[in-house]
């Protein structure tokens, strides 16, 4: 299937490994041209050059946190030197800032705001006025099912990715007489390096001894009783930046194996 995005210029934010390396691929493999960034400069330079070898594609990487005004600018002025555009914006970064109530602080809560909320708006913010003046863009977020169904190991993750919800809904409404759509991605546990960095803390709250039990308790509250693959939310993702999604905007994709009960 020819998505029609060949030749089109992606920032893809977060993308060292994961989730967002594996949507660079697939984007690179569709013929789009790629800016990729991290916070560290060893990761995604090798991420970059692990990805031009796969694909043959044109990927360039930056060393960006998305924490920091400065940097963002810096990565979407590089994206604009080397492409002459800007199509698509995958924003990507971020941390889970899982634990009970009792558990979070006010620093922990400010970081994921400045990641998440405050890092995804500047990011946006900046490549808006492009996609509006040439009345093509897509802005995918990543967000997470804690967002639309409250966990209370998810308090502060919670917080955040329901306000990323609310954005994406209001956002789509504003941009899209400007042909400029905007949606979400919110994925379940995903067999990534994030599900590590959270083991111990979920192995304390499920009350376990091993990171197999977690995982497999984590999993039985999906339909599939499995985590997802990078691979399985990257589809999605570059799906909703095509053409074949000319008319899809404002919608918030659960990617979770059927763990989110909702009607909605």
């Amino acid at each position: 299937m020819d998505l029609g995005i060949k030749g089109r210029a992606a920032i893809v934010t977060g993308a060292s490994r994961g989730i967002g390396r594996e949507a660079a691929r697939q984007f690179l493999e569709e013929g789009v041209r790629v800016m990729i960034c991290g916070r560290n400069a060893e990761t995604i330079e090798k991420a970059r050059a692990e990805l031009a070898k796969q694909t043959g594609g044109e990927v360039h990487a930056v060393v960006a946190d998305m924490t920091k005004e400065a940097d963002i600018a810096r990565l979407v002025d590089t994206a604009k030197q080397k492409f002459g555009t800007v199509d698509i914006l995958v924003n990507n970064a971020g941390q889970m800032y899982s634990g009970r109530f009792a558990a979070m602080t006010d620093a922990g809560l400010k970081e994921q705001f400045e990641t998440k909320i405050f890092g995804f708006l500047r990011a946006i913010r900046l490549v808006y006025p492009i996609m509006k003046a040439q009345k093509w863009g897509r802005i995918i977020n990543i967000i997470g099912g804690a967002g639309k169904e409250p966990d209370p190991y998810m308090f502060g993750s919670g917080i955040t990715n329901s306000g990323l919800l609310n954005i994406t809904k209001s956002l789509s409404t504003e941009f899209g007489e400007d042909n400029v759509l905007v949606n979400a991605v919110c994925p379940g546990w995903v067999a990534t390096n994030l599900w590590e960095r959270n083991a111990e803390g979920l192995k304390a709250d499920l009350k376990v001894q091993t990171e197999e039990e977690a995982r497999r308790l984590a999993a039985r509250k999906n339909s599939l009783n499995r985590f997802g693959k990078p691979e399985e939310l990257a589809n999605a993702i570059v799906f909703l930046c095509s053409e074949r999604s000319s008319y899809i905007t404002g919608v918030s994709l659960n990617l979770d194996g059927g763990r989110l009960k909702g009607l909605w």
